[in-house]
């Protein structure tokens, strides 16, 4: 998809033809657990355009916590059923048998909705096929997204979207972020100094590359007095955001090729990214985005060890890359562009 057509103003009469809308379309995420918060997220921006009521409903939770709209718990077998029954819309987030077995759901029933499934990360790569069997069995035909563009390789051509995963820019900035005016007031104190935090997120010490950035890290702080290193990892998401708004450098990963939500998270506050993407993933997001990638790139260890003591020292550069990997990440994640990319999906499909 075009830049020009992040710029297309959505119009919802495309989704029920050309008859102005007379109810709100249904659109509902199921998940296990909210993978990245994907489907609370999408939700809540498709929340945003008016013409649109969408919930998540998911089955557990786990220590991300991230918010969610509606528990399984709360509502029972009963509930849940019928809340399927009355959607519109129905994105599956990786799994499907789980939910067809445990709210008896009607195949009959699901082969009449709009249906996705979506697939975020190794469950794509470690269990695609099987998903995808399942789903064809209890559902019929359906449409896949996929979070990550790599994942775009391990999934049908004639049927699959990539699908960036949302984040509600302005809000976690005015919730986490700096208060201007308090800002304004820490620069009325004597002239003060701020260390340069380099952040790490390991969730998965091996995907993530997490050895060759501590080797590098360790050494950076070892060398330069103020510098220090802030490991996030193991905690909710919302503390997760609030250590990731006191970060200047993050470094992602370099290993998978392409980037996590927590460099999204981290450019909402303009830090600079280290996340080594593969070519093919680097062209593709550009060509979406309209924009150069932003992260900052390296060919080996050396390269970035050279890198890193570069930034680590220059306040400057850190907000210079941190502002363009901001506007890249906004203009690919930001809810509401999330929002309109769905619909333009449901529209052609």
């Amino acid at each position: 998809m075009s830049q020009d057509a992040y710029n297309q103003e959505y119009d919802p009469r495309c989704v029920d033809g050309p008859d102005a809308k007379k109810t709100k379309l249904k659109v509902l995420n199921l998940a296990t657990q909210d993978m990245a918060g994907a489907g609370y997220c999408l939700s809540h921006a498709l929340n945003k355009l008016g013409d649109v009521q969408s919930i998540n409903l998911r089955t557990s939770n786990n220590y991300l916590n991230y918010p969610s709209m509606a528990e399984a718990r709360y509502y029972g077998k009963t509930g849940c059923k019928k809340i399927v029954e009355d959607a519109d819309v129905v994105i599956f987030h990786t799994a499907v048998r789980p939910f067809f077995d445990a709210f008896e759901l009607d195949k009959e029933v699901l082969k009449a909705k709009r249906k996705f499934v979506y697939f975020h990360g190794s469950d794509c790569r470690n269990y695609g096929e099987q998903i995808l069997k399942d789903a064809k069995d209890v559902m019929g035909d359906f449409e896949i997204l996929v979070s990550t563009p790599d994942l775009l390789t391990l999934v049908p051509k004639e049927n699959s979207h990539w699908m960036p995963v949302a984040r509600d820019f302005q809000a976690i900035k005015t919730k986490y972020g700096d208060n201007a005016l308090d800002t304004e007031a820490l620069k009325g104190w004597a002239e003060l100094k701020r260390r340069t935090v380099l952040g790490h997120a390991p969730t998965n010490l091996q995907l993530k590359g997490s050895a060759t950035f501590y080797k590098v890290i360790t050494e950076v702080m070892e060398t330069i007095d103020d510098v220090e290193f802030l490991s996030i990892k193991d905690l909710p998401w919302d503390s997760c955001l609030r250590l990731l708004r006191t970060v200047n450098v993050l470094y992602d990963q370099h290993v998978i090729g392409s980037y996590g939500m927590v460099a999204v998270e981290a450019s909402i506050f303009g830090a600079a990214v280290f996340c080594k993407l593969k070519p093919d993933v680097a062209t593709f997001l550009e060509r979406e985005a309209g924009l150069k990638q932003p992260f900052i790139q390296w060919l080996d260890e050396d390269e970035l060890r050279t890198q890193s003591f570069m930034i680590a020292q220059d306040p400057k550069l850190q907000l210079e890359f941190g502002a363009k990997t901001n506007e890249f990440c906004h203009r690919l994640h930001d809810d509401l562009n999330v929002a309109a990319r769905f619909m333009r999906i449901l529209e052609r499909t």
